[in-house]
């Protein structure tokens, strides 16, 4: 199937744009408006997009609702958030081309084609997603604090069980110390992030169709 090219201004007024199949089964929907996010559409054409270049992927979330999820908060950060950042064209354009290159040759062209899309259509895609990253990192990488008892905790209730568990002999924490306050670090910010975002998607404007929500579970 071949999927026209699609803006992510697009808006489709809340319908369904469906293909009719010859069987009496229900008609495959091609694309709809998913949610609106101050104004701003999300398209169910969008997150398939998304899914099918490897963009915005985050471990421990899958699914295309959890992919939705965190598109609806790109947008609420973006707009509700009033710092000056950009990311260069030269940025956006390297992102683009690891994540072509992570899909491989074939399925890049596969995906490419069926969406009707060239490279230069996902640059919109990843720039917003280099600018949310960008924002969250300005906001938080700096005041993450972590204590000398919270690494020592750490390394005596994961880092050792897990390394036994391994079969290998713990190191000691003088020489993991930087590494174990790393990852502290990055649990503390991804915690405080999730926290301010999940604030600021309060303070919008988001609705989220329900006849197109049921047209992405059912993929």
């Amino acid at each position: 199937m071949c999927f026209k090219k699609t803006a992510l201004g697009i808006a489709l007024a809340g319908a369904c744009v469906v293909g009719l199949p010859a069987s009496p089964s229900p008609p495959e929907v091609l694309d709809c408006l998913l949610a609106v996010v101050n104004d701003r559409p999300i398209t169910l054409v969008d997150i398939r997009i998304l899914e099918a270049f490897g963009l915005f992927r985050e471990e421990g979330t899958s699914g295309r609702r959890a992919l939705l999820d965190k598109w609806i908060d790109l947008k609420c950060v973006i707009d509700l958030v009033k710092e000056r950042v950009t990311v260069t064209p030269e940025r956006v354009a390297a992102a683009r081309d690891a994540a072509l290159a992570d899909l491989g040759a074939e399925r890049r062209e596969t995906a490419l084609r069926d969406f009707g899309l060239t490279p230069e259509d996902l640059l919109p895609y990843v720039e917003q997603q280099l600018l949310f990253e960008e924002i969250v990192s300005l906001r938080f990488s700096r005041g993450a604090m972590v204590t000398l008892g919270e690494i020592e905790g750490y390394y005596r209730e994961v880092y050792v069980p897990e390394e036994r568990a391994r079969g290998q002999e713990p190191r000691p924490i003088l020489d993991v110390l930087d590494r174990l306050e790393a990852v502290l670090k990055a649990v503390k910010i991804k915690r405080q992030a999730a926290s301010w975002v999940a604030n600021l998607r309060r303070q919008a404007e988001v609705q989220v169709l329900e006849a197109c929500l049921d047209a992405l579970g059912r993929e």
